[in-house]
Order: structure tokens, then C-alpha cells, then sequence
């Protein structure tokens, strides 16, 4: 099924902001992102990489959602291609979404902002650092299911700063 992700990207150059589809947005760059990613390590007594993989899904749910209902696209197979292109179309990277129905599926990344831009400022890593997503992942497999946040956990079995040519995800109900 083909079908065209609308991306309306827009400036405020009084109230200086960015919009993508009327929603404010930001991608940083690989520096920003993967500093980001480096202090939810460091911060892993307090959670933080589940923090910032929860704060992905949440955020990315509500885009998500106010996509879907504002362009009447309520079909599976229709949200899963939208789901995809949203992904590569926000920078995060090339999605391919694998839904099995509510019970789960899987995910590969071809491409990812975080992973790569890791790879080129400190190397390979012993562990996934993709944890926005993770929740990017979390966030559609929910929204595609009719199910709310945080109805999923994902592990990902394959990683791109791992050496790994591409990501590969296990997503399963909660």
C-alpha cells in the first residue's frame, strides 16, 4: 500500500520556532543527541535511559495520534506506512515496522540518527544507545494497536553502534 506522509515544515521567525505539521519540533543534531543519550547513562541510578526512551514514546504518541485523527487515517496498514515515513521524515532514521497485531512484532532501523551519530563522535558501543527510538518504536506499535502508552516493552536484539549492519527490535505486549 502506498500511501503519502503529509510534512508541512514551517518557521515562526517572531516567536522563533519550528513546526512540523503545526506541531513544534526540534532535531538536534548528532552531537546534541548523543550527549543527551551519554547523560541518561551516566544518569542510570535514577532510570534514565528508560527516562528517555518513556519521554520518546510519550511525545511521539501525541504526534502520532494528532496525525492520524487530523488526516482520517485509521487503517492498519495505512498508520504502519505513515508510522515508517514519519520516522525517516523527523530524522530519526529508516523504519520498517513489522506488526503481528496487539500482541507485538518487530522493527528494523536500515539508518538511525542516534546509533550513527554515536559511531562518529566516540566509536562502537558495548550497548544500544537508541533509546528515542525505542520510544519512537513504542510509541507507533501503541498508537497502531489503538493501545495507550506504555502498553508495550521492546528490546533491541541487533544494534547499529554495536557493529551490526542494521537495528533490529523484539516489540511485545506489557
Amino acid at each position: 500500500m502506498s500511501i503519502e506522509c503529509d510534512f508541512v515544515q514551517e518557521f515562526d521567525g517572531k516567536k522563533m520556532l519550528q513546526y512540523v505539521n503545526k506541531e513544534t519540533s526540534v532535531l538536534h543534531c548528532h552531537h546534541y543527541a548523543t550527549l543527551f543519550t551519554k547523560l541518561a547513562f551516566d544518569l542510570e541510578k535514577i532510570g534514565g535511559t528508560t527516562l528517555l526512551r518513556e519521554a520518546a514514546e510519550e511525545s511521539m504518541y501525541v504526534v502520532l495520534q494528532k496525525y492520524f485523527v487530523s488526516k482520517d487515517v485509521y487503517d492498519r496498514n495505512e498508520k504502519i506506512a505513515v508510522a515508517e515515513q514519519y520516522c525517516g521524515l523527523c530524522g530519526l532514521g529508516q523504519l520498517e515496522l513489522n506488526v503481528y497485531g496487539s500482541g507485538g512484532g518487530s522493527a528494523k532501523m536500515r539508518h538511525s540518527h542516534v546509533d550513527e551519530g554515536w559511531i562518529k563522535k566516540w566509536q562502537e558501543h558495548k550497548k544500544p544507545v537508541n533509546f528515542i527510538g525505542q520510544g519512537y518504536i513504542l510509541a507507533a506499535f501503541a498508537i497502531i494497536n489503538d493501545e495507550s502508552i506504555g502498553s508495550y516493552e521492546i528490546t533491541e536484539t541487533k544494534s547499529i553502534v554495536k557493529g551490526d549492519s542494521y537495528s533490529e527490535f523484539t516489540i511485545e505486549k506489557a
